[in-house]
């Protein structure tokens, strides 16, 4: 038979059973091949694999599948309009090992096997679905909603004094300590809060998010909230936090967060204290987020078997209000 495929089509497709032997006459296909351990769940029905080799005039395919009885090793697609030869199986004459009626030899499937190999750098790469792509959106705006609730409950709890100049410097200090992927991050959990782009987020944005974040707030609490990170007074009141101030608390809480996880999880009777030697291990790991020079050790000799309240040594090395 004389088959004619145009540029896109898929001639044979990895797992199909071997049902001929294909030899192109005219034209360019592509081998694909992909790993039988790719994720079948978030693996699109249209990808291929990976292209191992181009196939041209008198290059041929479905020898494999003829030869071992195994469905196709590979996918072919045109890349140029192809002509080319289909030899059924049921037609080729009994001697020949391609009729499926000859068992291969060990030898000669290993030789087969070899122009079916994938690259050793193979991984995976296929665009998501659009399915896919808005679910993996809104998990990710999921994570920012609830990064910046969480940040909001850690001020309503701490008694920070936002309106001092040195609290300030402070916490500019902190923004700067963050990652330029973190920077990036609280901007655009500051864009998704600030709903009407004012570069400000007021009490009735506030509200909203809390709301989304499932986190309700009265208005009395909202303003308590605002007041603390940058107080005034009178007709100058508060009703909004600017983005500098947003990157302010969001780094301070981060950072907060960050070493109290950390010691919580040496703290195996949850009891709210560890012993400083072990804080002072597990120190040794972030150093350089809260000195400039490098030590030997944070806490002293003397003191590592004192037992240590670490949400106040958290609040301490934070330099936040105790």
């Amino acid at each position: 038979r004389l088959l004619t495929f145009n540029a896109g089509d898929v001639i044979r497709k990895q797992g199909m059973p071997g049902d001929a032997f294909y030899v192109i006459k005219t034209g360019i296909a592509e081998m694909y091949i992909k790993s039988k351990f790719d994720d079948p769940i978030k693996t699109p029905p249209s990808y291929l694999g990976v292209v191992v080799s181009t196939l041209k005039e008198f290059d041929y395919f479905g020898e494999r599948a003829l030869t071992t009885g195994e469905p196709f090793a590979a996918s072919f697609q045109v890349l140029e309009k192809v002509r080319c030869f289909a030899f059924d199986a049921d037609i080729i004459p009994p001697s020949s090992i391609l009729s499926k009626k000859r068992q291969a030899t060990r030898e000669m499937i290993e030789q087969l096997n070899q122009r079916y190999v994938l690259p050793d750098d193979y991984t995976p790469s296929y665009p998501a679905t659009q399915q896919e792509q808005c679910i993996l959106e809104l998990l990710v705006r999921f994570k920012q909603i609830r990064q910046a609730a969480k940040c909001f409950d850690y001020i309503m709890k701490s008694e920070p004094s936002w309106g001092d100049p040195g609290e300030i410097a402070r916490r500019s200090i902190l923004v700067r300590k963050l990652s330029y992927s973190q920077r990036n991050e609280f901007n655009d959990v500051f864009n998704i809060v600030d709903v009407y782009h004012e570069g400000r987020v007021s009490l009735l944005e506030m509200q909203k998010f809390m709301a989304s974040a499932q986190k309700k707030k009265s208005d009395k609490e909202l303003q308590e909230m605002i007041d603390r990170v940058n107080p005034r007074e009178g007709k100058e009141a508060n009703t909004a936090i600017t983005r500098e101030e947003f990157m302010g608390l969001m780094a301070e809480a981060e950072f907060y967060n960050l070493f109290k996880e950390t010691f919580q999880e040496l703290d195996f009777e949850n009891s709210g204290y560890v012993r400083a030697g072990d804080l002072d291990e597990v120190l040794g790991g972030v150093r350089d987020l809260i000195a400039e020079k490098k030590h030997s050790s944070i806490i002293d000799d003397g003191d590592m078997d004192m037992l240590v309240d670490y949400d106040q040594y958290t609040k301490m090395l934070l330099g936040a209000a105790l």
